[in-house]
């Protein structure tokens, strides 16, 4: 018994001891308000915790003055003299500051973004009125309706100034803008894969063309008897028809207008759509061929066929850079080398499809 006694004592101990120097947070400031705000455990001072999850998510130890600090909603707070996003303070003006119901932040002298440079620390959206800022359009669905705003002089996306006229512009897709006069490209990224890197840009492309706009999918718009998009490597693509008899979609990227098949903006009036099938770095197949780019590959063997890298790829007899056969390279033995782009089957070195130099046997 008295063994049983002493293990328990030990347990209690140490679980004790462990909550004292682990346990960072103790009751939430005002729970009403936040989740996320909390007086520290043992220390008298203000502690930020995403959700109370401290363990996984972490803390931060803030300066804010315990007595004067309140919430004002999950992540923002302020005492008697200054702002705390996350904890940390904040370069506003503490007595205009506000953040409205529809998520804009701002004070007497700017608007405000949560994507600034500096980690944890607000941004300045540049060129920003901040008496007549607002969404742009209230009935977008949410995840939309955050991203866009304007002005009395301009549209703005994820905190970025466009060329949009704040009057007449609208978001068709993720794709896909229009103003009265223009057709605007939505970029949401660059390269493919680990090279991949957000840019979130709105970039004016084509004079508005004739007809009635139609959303086909979220990554193609018709309007008329054309068929746009911005997912290629020019970042817009404009498809016209004679006539356009029908539009039928087959996954985000890929859509049928007529007896066409367009995959991410690009054409393929060869392809067989009943048999269509993406591949990654823009190589795609049908029943009877291989293509890149929307160019068939002559040659390739689709049963073999085996993409490498972003520009080559290779069968049982040949290797393909885009989609030309690289001449001399053994498929068998062709691989990439530890230098910068170079390639190597043993007995060449490639660069671009091209032989760099021949190795002396």
């Amino acid at each position: 018994m008295k063994v049983l006694l002493i293990i328990l004592a030990i347990a209690v101990f140490v679980f004790l001891g462990v909550r004292y120097f682990l346990f960072r947070i103790g009751d939430p400031v005002n729970s009403k308000v936040s989740d996320s705000y909390f007086y520290h455990y043992r220390k008298k001072l203000i502690v930020h915790s995403p959700m109370g999850n401290w363990f996984e998510l972490g803390y931060f130890e803030s300066d804010a003055d315990v007595k004067s600090f309140q919430p004002i909603n999950r992540d923002f707070g302020k005492d008697k003299k200054n702002v705390f996003w996350k904890g940390r303070k904040q370069a506003v003006d503490y007595a205009t500051f506000q953040v409205d119901a529809s998520g804009i932040i701002k004070d007497k002298n700017h608007v405000y973004t949560m994507n600034g440079k500096e980690y944890n620390f607000l941004g300045i959206i540049e060129g920003a009125d901040t008496k007549s800022y607002q969404l742009l359009d209230s009935s977008l669905p949410d995840y939309k309706r955050i991203s866009w705003f304007r002005d009395a002089n301009a549209v703005f996306y994820r905190g970025k100034k466009t060329e949009g006229d704040p009057v007449t512009f609208k978001p068709l897709n993720d794709a896909i803008a229009i103003d009265a006069n223009y057709i605007y490209s939505i970029i949401h990224q660059r390269g493919d894969g680990l090279y991949a890197f957000e840019v979130d840009e709105v970039i004016r492309k084509h004079k508005r063309v004739e007809g009635e706009i139609k959303v086909v999918n979220e990554s193609y718009v018709q309007i008329g008897n054309a068929v746009v998009s911005a997912f290629t490597k020019d970042e817009f693509t404009l498809h016209t028809f004679e006539t356009i008899k029908s539009t039928k979609v087959i996954d985000y990227y890929t859509i049928a207008v007529n007896d066409t098949l367009i995959y991410k903006g690009i054409a393929y009036p060869e392809i067989d759509i009943q048999s269509f099938e993406p591949l990654d770095y823009g190589y795609c197949k049908d029943r009877k061929n291989v293509y890149y780019s929307g160019k068939k590959i002559t040659g390739a063997v689709i049963s073999a066929f085996e993409i490498l890298s972003p520009d080559y790829a290779k069968d049982s007899k040949n290797v393909f850079y885009k989609n030309s056969i690289v001449e001399k390279a053994d498929p068998k033995t062709f691989k990439r080398t530890s230098e910068n782009d170079i390639w190597d089957d043993g007995t060449n070195k490639f660069r671009n499809g091209k032989i760099l130099d021949r190795k002396l046997k």
